[in-house]
């Protein structure tokens, strides 16, 4: 008895030396990286250790980038060099943001297959699917199929490329006053007094201002979400669930056809970004 049990023991050690060099791919929660507004509000009723469960699977899988103040980029008079400084000071942030979105959508796609084979789900899972839905504005009191596979509708990725197309395009590749003085890289308006910076050209009849960040990241996070929940970006995200059904790459070229209400050019904007895309590619990927 003694000898079977040091032979199991001594499989488990080999077990886990083979699997030791992927333990430390897996994600790591950090802790208290959600946004005021990206906490859960339905979570009070359980207990600490249920909360902290559910506050883990919701988090970020990885450091906060670290701040650094918005380039000088008019100062950079090489138009390759200022592109490439661009897109490097932005991309960690994207990928920070696309890096959760991956994370939070492999869990949602867990719950949706026990669902799917009529498995309970624990109070934890419940709660963490809660508080998706409130994070990503939808209003449901009793989940189901048709509710879950709206919001792994929402629950996606942004392709790298896209964002920071728009970005260089509604900035001015970072040029612009609301770069320069609030991190709105994407023109994003707020409509409470005060909310940001009043645009110069805003009419008497207007009360619209262009929202203020504190930082690169929240802009970018801002951004993400207006994409990923407002009704205007329906389109979309029926192309980027449409790509996932036909297990086809999410490309910034084929969701930029999902834009045509970002700007009033419609069509034309659309046209614009994509013809960035393709123009900027090898910055892109650098």
């Amino acid at each position: 008895m003694i000898k079977k049990s040091i032979i199991v023991v001594g499989w488990c050690v080999v077990g886990f030396a083979a699997l030791s060099p992927f333990v430390g791919l897996q994600p790591v929660p950090q802790q208290d990286s959600l946004d005021e507004w990206q906490h859960p509000g339905r979570i009070a009723a359980l207990s600490q250790a249920d909360q902290k469960k559910v506050l883990e699977r919701l988090a970020y899988t990885e450091p906060a980038v670290a701040y650094k103040p918005l380039p000088d980029f008019n100062a950079i008079t090489d138009t390759n060099a200022k592109k490439r400084a661009f897109f490097n000071y932005l991309r960690p942030h994207v990928q920070r943001e696309n890096n959760r979105l991956r994370n939070l959508r492999r869990q949602l796609l867990e719950l949706a297959e026990k669902k799917q084979k009529n498995q309970r789900l624990n109070i934890n899972e419940y709660a963490f699917l809660y508080s998706l839905y409130d994070e990503f504005r939808m209003d449901v009191a009793e989940t189901d199929p048709q509710m879950l596979q709206e919001l792994l509708k929402r629950v996606d990725i942004l392709p790298a490329s896209l964002v920071l197309m728009q970005a260089a395009n509604e900035s001015a590749w970072g040029t612009s006053r609301f770069a320069a003085e609030g991190y709105n890289f994407f023109g994003q308006w707020c409509f409470r007094e005060g909310c940001g910076l009043v645009p110069l050209s805003r009419g008497e009849d207007q009360s619209h201002e262009v929202a203020k960040f504190d930082t690169p990241a929240k802009s970018i996070r801002s951004y993400f979400y207006n994409l990923n929940t407002f009704h205007t970006y329906e389109q979309l995200r029926e192309i980027r669930a449409q790509l996932r059904a036909e297990r086809k790459p999410i490309r910034g070229e084929a969701l930029a056809a999902g834009l045509g209400r970002y700007s009033e050019r419609g069509d034309e904007y659309i046209a614009e970004i994509s013809n960035m895309i393709r123009f900027n590619r090898r910055f892109l990927e650098d």
